[in-house]
């Protein structure tokens, strides 16, 4: 699921710009005035043509993406030709004559070409073409490779994310430097959840057995969730579920535990059992969807375990 971003060097000149913080490399020349008119002739993607404008409009640097008819546009987005789908996106770098951004037609059902990786793709080439190069040292949008996960030199999103915030710090201090303005505070959540998190467990009920200390945990399995296929490298694994208990609070990391087998279908109640010792215990459950993405919140019950 690499995607990865190619961009042919057209200026011979390559200016590094490394403060303490910033390590942004600045590779063409800034438009005049800060204003750069696109056209979009590749409307399978108008949504992350919409993401990536939105992401350099909104970051502080005095440059504008505004839309313009195709007679009028500074650079034009176009499909890759003969190409329908591909692991790269290309670009010109900064400020030429006939500015161009080819990326890959949109199949939502693929892990190179989905909306998602797009929106990243799309961001990255208009990075180049207000005129930033590849940062190879930190974090970076602008790092020459990328997945939905965020780019290669940046923390990952979870495996059911992607890297809805778009810009890093050093983008926008690249962009601040080659057209002035004021890095602006970012807002919003740096990643985002692809599809609605599955349900927590209901019912949840504790019951001894004739074994010292082993207790029936019973509950409800909820409905299952759809996760976008082109999450998985392979077929799509089983959903599960978690359950575990601890002395006083109750656990909070459905990773502590291991997951097991569903045998019952959504709606009806599924058993298992735990081991618990004498004094108060918080017993906690999770459903697991085929992703492994636990449910926001278990289903949690705290009870005391006496002898006799």
């Amino acid at each position: 699921m690499r995607a990865t971003r190619v961009v042919p060097v057209l200026l011979a000149a390559l200016v590094v710009f490394a403060g303490s913080a910033d390590a942004y490399v600045a590779e063409g020349h800034p438009w005049p005035g800060g204003v750069i008119r696109y056209y979009n002739a590749a409307p399978d993607q108008a949504w992350a043509v919409k993401r990536a404008v939105t992401a350099w409009n909104s970051s502080g640097a005095k440059v504008r993406f505004v839309a313009a008819s195709a007679s009028q546009a500074d650079v034009r987005i176009e499909h890759f030709p003969r190409v329908s789908c591909t692991i790269n996106a290309e670009a010109t770098v900064g400020y030429s004559y006939h500015a161009r951004v080819w990326i890959f037609r949109r199949n939502d059902a693929s892990p190179y070409c989905n909306r998602y990786i797009a929106a990243e793709a799309l961001t990255h080439e208009l990075g180049h073409v207000m005129g930033l190069g590849h940062e190879t040292r930190g974090c970076a949008l602008m790092n020459p490779v990328g997945t939905l996960y965020g780019p290669a030199l940046c923390p990952k999103a979870e495996p059911w994310q992607w890297k809805c915030g778009l810009l890093m710090p050093d983008d926008v201090a690249g962009a601040v430097h080659l057209y002035g303005g004021t890095t602006a505070p970012q807002t919003g959540a740096s990643d985002c959840d692809l599809y609605p998190g599955i349900a927590t467990p209901t019912a949840l009920a504790v019951t001894p057995t004739s074994v010292s200390h082993q207790f029936r945990i019973s509950f409800h399995r909820p409905s299952g969730v759809s996760v976008p296929a082109f999450l998985f490298d392979g077929p799509t694994p089983p959903e599960s579920f978690v359950a575990g208990a601890t002395a006083g609070d109750c656990p909070t990391d459905a990773h502590a535990f291991s997951r097991r087998s569903w045998n019952t279908t959504a709606g009806h109640t599924e058993q298992t059992y735990l081991t618990l010792p004498s004094g108060v215990s918080c017993v906690s459950v999770w459903a697991v969807d085929s992703l492994g993405r636990p449910s926001a919140r278990p289903a949690t019950l705290r009870l005391r375990v006496v002898e006799g």
